[in-house]
């Protein structure tokens, strides 16, 4: 499932009139991004144009189709791709109005009176929705596990077998602790105490080569870093300090040793791709004319969500599932 859904969509149009001539009409979504709204008893996904001509296009669907989450993002879909077919309620429609659509249009329970619709064409029965599910946040910029490092500065292969330094099953761009001692990537970037720094640039606080984000002993005392806690803060050595007013775990003079099995939480939220295309389908024109337009396979386009829960568990942790 590492694609990435990126770019924008034009939606080419091959009209067949009764009449059996061809008519070509663009549907020009080239600067915009397929929208979502959650009604009551359906929900719809959308794009709309303002540029030229003013128009929509809509995809409307049962509420009980997708599932979302809290935020109003779509979750991923158990099965990919994930499908399901248009009739009756769930259905496509394509607009063209006599003035601006405004942005929540399709958020309203009742649509607006203005603009108003100046042609209107409907989907039937028959056709299906695929939506092919993939993460947006594969790529070299991205930062899915949010500690400050690109995925390009984590060993991050596309398609391939990514870094994974502690070797807990979970790659570097996607672990909030890269060595697994108990202190967050993010806190060991920081360099807040001025220590050392590797050839690289980042904090090595024992002068080993290795950057304390990498280092399961930071303070090369013999004592792992996770073990230099309390009890009661298993899963968090910053704050055990005995001397020096610093913490145990950058002070190799204190070699003090709780021995635990507690990790640290490492789910993550992730951004999504849902790519939508449509098979086998049929618009018809709903002022009576029996104008008809047909596809065998339409991109409707895609979506991109944030902030989607991502759980994950270290293969060293006997607290989930992932646990051995």
């Amino acid at each position: 499932m590492n694609r990435s859904f990126l770019g924008i969509f034009i939606l080419i149009l091959f009209i067949s009139c009764d009449d059996g001539g061809i008519i070509v009409t663009n549907f020009d979504f080239e600067n915009s991004a397929l929208k979502t709204c959650r009604g009551t008893n359906k929900n719809v996904i959308y794009a709309i144009n303002n540029q030229d001509v003013n128009e929509s296009i809509s995809l409307e669907f049962s509420n009980s189709i997708l599932e979302f989450g809290e935020n109003g993002n779509i979750l991923p879909p158990e099965n990919d791709p994930y499908s399901f077919q248009l009739s009756g309620n769930n259905r496509m429609v394509y607009r063209m109005y006599n003035g601006n659509v405004p942005a929540d249009y399709f958020c309203n329970v009742v649509p607006p009176s203005e603009p108003a619709v100046v042609e209107e064409w409907v989907s039937g029965s028959g056709a299906t929705v695929v939506i092919q599910t993939g993460f947006a946040d594969e790529t070299g910029n991205a930062d899915p596990d949010g500690d400050g490092l690109k995925n390009s500065e984590e060993g991050w292969v596309a398609n391939g077998q990514s870094q994974d330094t502690d070797e807990d099953g979970i790659p570097n761009y996607l672990d909030i602790d890269d060595d697994n001692d108990n202190v967050k990537t993010v806190t060991e970037l920081a360099n807040s105490a001025n220590d050392p720094v590797n050839e690289n640039g980042y904090r090595d606080t024992d002068e080993d080569g290795i950057p304390n984000y990498l280092d399961n002993d930071d303070d090369n005392d013999g004592v792992l870093t996770r073990f230099e806690v309390k009890e009661g803060d298993e899963n968090n050595p910053t704050v055990f300090q005995t001397a020096q007013g610093i913490p145990n775990y950058l002070n190799p003079e204190q070699t003090a040793s709780l021995q635990h099995d507690i990790y640290l939480d490492h789910d993550i939220t992730r951004k999504y791709g849902y790519q939508i295309t449509v098979n086998n389908l049929k618009f018809t024109r709903s002022d009576g004319s029996g104008e008809s337009i047909q596809f065998q396979t339409y991109n409707l386009g895609n979506i991109q969500e944030s902030g989607i829960p991502f759980p994950q568990c270290p293969s060293v942790d006997p607290s989930c599932n992932g646990g051995q």
